[in-house]
């Protein structure tokens, strides 16, 4: 069972940067969400998700080999 956040607050997406190995694969599967800048910082592009960046989140959450990906929320509408 998820964190659930009150109405009006979709899905969020975070990364535990003490997990992060900013392998970038969370920016391969989630290029809407995520940004490898060129200084090889992982940064968001957003947060809060829309309906069509959560297919993206999901597959980042589930690609990150250091499980640093984390969705919170309402993920299933």
């Amino acid at each position: 069972m998820g964190i659930r956040l009150p109405m009006g607050n979709g899905p969020r997406i975070s990364v535990d940067n003490d997990r992060c190995e900013l392998y970038g694969i969370c920016a391969m599967e989630a290029p809407d969400v995520f940004d490898l800048g060129n200084d090889g910082r992982l940064r968001f592009r957003k947060r809060l998700l829309a309906p069509d960046d959560l297919d993206q989140a999901v597959a980042a959450a589930r690609a990150c080999p250091m499980q640093a990906v984390v969705l919170r929320g309402d993920i299933h509408g």
